[in-house]
């Protein structure tokens, strides 16, 4: 891209310098949004019996004991049909981090699709599944090697065991994060290639692994504050319904029944699965704003002879 180089500010803020037609983030967050809706309600569908378990749980009195058995067969039963969400669930991954990474290397705009790009997105993703897996272990003997020695060790090495845990867990998310950010162009260079990349990002992230780990603590901080406002006016709508559908609720002497039947009720849930819509809507821009700073190592790559894009979006 003309004129734009490798920076923290560039990095943070790449999402709204591609090029490319105007409108793609909004058009990406509702389609993402109504489609991780759509998976959702297939995934309730597919489970519906345990949730109609609890919601008659609730509305006899929420004795849990008298349920234990019914939810214990019911989850073992029903669980299982939970995995028949997950071809959804990757499916919709690579048509959008399609889209993404073609808004990004390509300054396309914004349009969902099944080809090439993304049967190599979905080798790329498996590369990253296998990768978490081994961080996965590796933060597991972070965490208890130590606490073991330190119990071998007696009282005041259990101690100092647990010091040390703390430390090399710090230690890990800190080299796993690096790790994960020299990674990170892997998608990006894939659609930008047009072949399947994935330890090639190592090199093309030289020198920037840090930047680009700090670029995603100062998106992480600002999406959890966006975050926490939403579920604050969840809690303060859904307390204010019930409010005003059950006498007495702040006083403490609101009867039993009439708190479970307005808690089931489309009252209470209609508004609430509005406000959580919207936070679909921002998750869903949250990442295609977060895969800005690795997108934008892959654009300033020095070997790459791409063709320049100009413009901003909105």
């Amino acid at each position: 891209m003309a004129g734009l180089e490798f920076n923290f500010g560039n990095a943070i803020s790449h999402y709204s310098k591609t090029g490319g037609p105007r409108g793609f983030l909004w058009k990406y967050a509702l389609v993402f949004g109504l489609v991780t809706l759509a998976v959702q309600a297939v995934a309730i569908w597919l489970q519906w019996p345990i949730y109609e378990m609890y919601l008659r749980m609730i509305t006899e009195g929420g004795d849990i004991e008298s349920h234990a058995s019914e939810i214990n067969r019911m989850s073992a039963t029903v669980g299982f049909r939970g995995l028949w969400i997950m071809p959804l669930g990757i499916l919709s991954w690579v048509v959008f981090e399609g889209a993404n990474q073609r808004r990004y290397m390509r300054g396309d705009g914004f349009s969902l699709r099944l080809g090439a790009d993304e049967g190599r997105l979905f080798i790329v993703g498996l590369i990253w599944f296998a990768l978490f897996i081994g961080l996965y272990i590796g933060l597991i003997i972070a965490m208890f090697v130590p606490l073991l020695i330190g119990v071998a060790l007696g009282q005041a090495g259990a101690m100092i065991g647990a010091i040390v845990m703390i430390l090399s867990l710090f230690g890990f998310v800190a080299v796993a994060l690096w790790i994960a950010a020299r990674l990170s162009a892997a998608a990006a260079l894939t659609v930008r290639d047009q072949e399947i990349r994935f330890f090639e990002s190592w090199k093309v992230t030289k020198g920037k692994g840090w930047t680009i780990v700090g670029a995603w603590i100062v998106l992480f901080l600002i999406i959890m504050v966006v975050f926490v406002i939403l579920y604050l006016i969840a809690a303060a709508l859904g307390f204010g319904i019930l409010g005003a559908q059950v006498p007495g609720l702040f006083e403490g002497n609101a009867d039993e029944a009439a708190v479970s039947a307005a808690i089931t009720s489309p009252a209470f849930w209609g508004p609430l699965l509005l406000v959580f819509f919207f936070v679909f809507l921002v998750q869903a821009a949250f990442q295609h704003i977060i895969s800005g700073p690795a997108a934008l190592a892959a654009r300033t790559d020095d070997d790459w002879a791409g063709a320049d894009l100009a413009g901003e979006f909105v």
